[in-house]
């Protein structure tokens, strides 16, 4: 797998599903799609387990799969919608859980005391963020402090509002996401 695509939506056909598989169709790379209401993720504990552990969450659920999936991938992309102006509960979770891969011991370490390793430092990156009306930007605003923590490079953004309607007819933003991956692709090719 080259691009990890990750959708923290529980809507099969709704607008987020449609954006990141048309960024990662769009990368011409080999690509993994993950729907997070179907991995089963548990909420973190903050019990900082996984930083005396060596990076070991004691939870054994579906983030185990993942993590191996973050860190094998060459690049990620994630998608949520908009919920009280911010993230899905689906994307925090995840988001919080993969503070354990920081622990590892691998890759960058980080300028901040505690805060371990930066395993996904340099992997290029991209944001898809839809909403009914508004707040979509931020939401992409956590997405992307999320990945410049981890030092992801962001080859593109997208946060869009697209009513009760589905992209899939309206072709400027179809346009704009596969641009993104496109891009994306580029990266991954360097």
């Amino acid at each position: 797998m080259d691009v990890l695509g990750i959708c923290g939506s529980a809507r099969k056909e709704g607008n987020t599903g449609i954006l990141v598989k048309e960024i990662l169709d769009a990368t011409g790379a080999d690509c993994k799609f993950i729907w997070l209401s179907e991995a089963n993720i548990n909420f973190c504990h903050g019990c900082f387990r996984c930083i005396f552990e060596g990076g070991k969450c004691w939870q054994q659920d579906g983030m185990q799969n993942l993590y191996q999936d973050l860190l094998n991938a060459k690049a990620i992309v994630i998608g949520t919608p908009t919920y009280y102006e911010d993230v899905s509960g689906l994307v925090k979770n995840m988001m919080d859980r993969s503070i354990a891969i920081n622990y590892l011991g691998i890759g960058k370490k980080s300028d901040i005391e505690y805060h371990g390793w930066k395993p996904l430092s340099g992997k290029p990156g991209a944001i898809a963020v839809t909403v009914a009306g508004a707040g979509a930007e931020r939401a992409e605003e956590t997405l992307t402090k999320y990945m410049g923590h981890a030092e992801i490079d962001i080859a593109g953004s997208l946060a869009v509002a697209v009513g009760m309607g589905s992209v899939n007819d309206m072709p400027e933003i179809i346009q704009k996401a596969k641009a993104i991956g496109k891009k994306l692709g580029g990266k991954i090719k360097k």
